[in-house]
């Protein structure tokens, strides 16, 4: 017995235009490397999200030298299915990026770092200063940790009424140091720790 089963793909032309490499920026200098921080994965725990992966930054640990240039950029999506676990408005994906909470006892040798990857806290901010986040402006540090200078309205405890997309832009590394850093959405403690570090040499 013998069938003909006809077979079609959801694939048109277009997805051969998805992806644009961008020429180098021309006030970037040559010998100045530039580097891409993303985040990866979607919400759900480790079963809902096979074969993909739980919430991380990629890289999530990222070694760059002074003068270099960080790109840091994601996309997030409110089409995850409703019964995936994670924090926030049910179907949503959001990240952010902020400093760790300093380290509060001694661990018997110095290091030259911001926050600590044992502390599930964010760093303490007042209305008047922020940490020191890869030496940021405080408008870069608020937009990392906020998504967009403008979206300071809404539902932002679990950065529901933030947008899907954030792209800080280019920005040039020159302070020296270790930075540790968490997303305050997918930080559940027990079973999701989305955290990150960028060292500076």
């Amino acid at each position: 017995l013998q069938r003909r089963v006809r077979v079609s793909s959801g694939i048109n032309a277009e997805y051969g235009h998805v992806f644009q490499i961008k020429k180098r920026p021309d006030d970037i200098p040559a010998e100045s490397k530039i580097h891409n921080l993303n985040v990866r994965g979607k919400r759900g725990n480790i079963v809902q999200t096979y074969p993909g992966v739980e919430y991380d930054y990629q890289p999530n640990r990222l070694e760059v030298n002074a003068g270099d240039y960080v790109h840091i950029q994601w996309t997030g999506a409110d089409s995850n299915p409703n019964n995936n676990a994670g924090q926030g408005r049910a179907g949503t994906d959001r990240s952010n990026m902020v400093l760790l909470r300093e380290r509060t006892w001694s661990n018997g040798y110095m290091e030259d770092a911001h926050g600590c990857f044992a502390c599930n806290y964010p760093e303490t901010w007042t209305m008047t200063t922020s940490p020191n986040f890869l030496g940021l402006a405080r408008e870069d540090v608020m937009a990392l940790a906020f998504l967009t200078p403008s979206q300071y309205y809404g539902d932002m405890e679990e950065l529901d009424d933030a947008g899907t997309h954030f792209d800080l832009g280019l920005r040039q590394l020159t302070q020296k140091g270790i930075w540790r850093f968490l997303c305050t959405r997918n930080n559940n403690f027990t079973n999701r720790s989305q955290k990150g570090e960028i060292r500076v040499m």
